[in-house]
């Protein structure tokens, strides 16, 4: 499978209705590195307190019609993670 096969496949796995799809889809095409998230394309990185602005891609990225608000995109998936059970907290 070719680079560019395998950010299509990421791409269209972020679209899926199955939430564990949709993680890889999105570990597929962004990377966290400590507070910052890596665009696994052009390896250009946004902060934490950076994520209201658009992603700042390199300009001929191939990724920019697929993300431009990865936070946002992470905080979605997150906030479909089934409740936990009080008990299991600590």
């Amino acid at each position: 499978m070719t680079q560019d096969m395998l950010f299509a496949r990421c791409v269209a796995l972020s679209n899926s209705p199955q939430l564990g799809e949709r993680q890889l889809g999105w570990a597929g095409r962004w990377c966290l590195m400590g507070d910052f998230v890596v665009c696994t394309q052009c390896m250009a990185a946004q902060s934490i307190d950076k994520a209201q602005q658009r992603f700042p891609h390199v300009p001929d990225c191939v990724a920019i019609p697929s993300g431009v608000h990865p936070w946002y995109e992470l905080q979605r998936l997150l906030s479909q993670l089934p409740p936990l059970p009080k008990e299991h907290l600590h």
